[in-house]
């Protein structure tokens, strides 16, 4: 539908052109109409469809908004979005966390990855839940790959982190992706734009979740942006 709207605006404007401007004048203006990007249709959920919406943030306060707190790294508000990063002092990855009880759910958000090294979103299963002790599962987005991985039990020496899906693809520092991760039952589906969506399944996926759960990695001073978050309920 975009894309289609997209067209016949082109056509559209290109017929407006000719009957006010100068031959010189048009090559110009329709070079500029035809270089500007195609509106992308949304992101539509491979799993279910979308049910309540529990949260909307859109950064464009000038605070940081309630609930939005940094265990480790560094967390701001600027220019209409939410600026992440790793903070060496710490010794730790940076880390953030937003609580929104969720079990089957859809959460989108665009982020711009800039000189980050990773990304992560994903859940920690609610408290009584599982006898694990960690993270549950996320997705990964690194500048060549992307991967939804199950976290390993930290109270088991033996656990390993298992890589379910991963895919080799380049993810342009400067370009804002929106990134939609749906979870219903033990299904797991992430999808990017541009990308071939990321599909995973595991015993455990399906328990109740207390939130979001975000990490990056990089050095000092380097910064992912978040903007545009919304979750939903999964029906």
């Amino acid at each position: 539908m975009g894309v289609v709207f997209y067209r016949n605006a082109v056509r559209n404007a290109s017929s407006q052109i000719s009957l006010r401007f100068s031959a010189p004048m048009k090559t110009l203006l329709l070079i500029s109409l035809l270089t500007l990007p195609a509106v992308a249709d949304d992101l539509k959920p491979a799993l279910g469809k979308l049910g309540t919406l529990l949260l909307v943030e859109k950064f464009d306060g000038s605070e940081m908004p309630k609930g939005w707190n940094a265990n480790t790294g560094t967390l701001r508000v600027a220019d209409g979005k939410l600026h992440a990063g790793e903070k060496s002092s710490d010794k730790h990855i940076g880390a953030f966390r937003y609580r929104l009880p969720v079990q089957d759910c859809a959460v989108q958000i665009d982020f711009t990855l800039g000189e980050m090294r990773i990304i992560n979103l994903g859940y920690d299963p609610a408290e009584g839940e599982l006898k694990k002790k960690g993270h549950l599962f996320s997705v990964t987005i690194t500048p060549k790959s992307w991967s939804i991985i199950e976290h390993n039990d930290k109270a088991d020496p033996a656990s390993k982190t298992k890589v379910l899906a991963t895919a080799k693809t380049d993810f342009d520092p400067k370009r804002t992706y929106s990134l939609l991760l749906v979870c219903k039952g033990n299904d797991v589906v992430a999808q990017v734009t541009g990308k071939e969506p990321l599909r995973a399944t595991s015993e455990d996926f399906h328990v109740k979740k207390p939130g979001l759960v975000f990490r990056m990695g990089g050095k000092d001073s380097q910064e992912v942006a978040f903007d545009q978050v919304k979750v939903w309920a999964l029906e």
